[in-house]
């Protein structure tokens, strides 16, 4: 039986850049589930509280983006 893949979420703020390169990065490694999006509203994929539940690992390109976090989605 093989054990369920690893989910990372990548985050950044706008989804655009950083948080979709990370995604690609690890999407082919073996055993890894990838996702990315980003904390401002307008962002191409906009965080949220379903993503954080699927997420076994977040990555967030900058401190501001955990505390975003935190601050929306304190019961996630």
């Amino acid at each position: 039986m093989r054990a369920r893949d690893r989910h990372y979420l990548f985050v950044c703020s706008q989804n655009k850049l950083r948080s979709p390169t990370a995604e690609q990065i690890f999407a082919d490694h073996p055993g890894i589930e990838t996702l990315s999006a980003g904390t401002n509203h307008d962002a191409e994929t906009p965080l949220d509280d379903e993503m954080l539940r699927w997420a076994d690992t977040i990555f967030v390109m900058e401190k501001a983006h955990r505390s975003k976090i935190q601050q929306r989605f304190r019961g996630a």
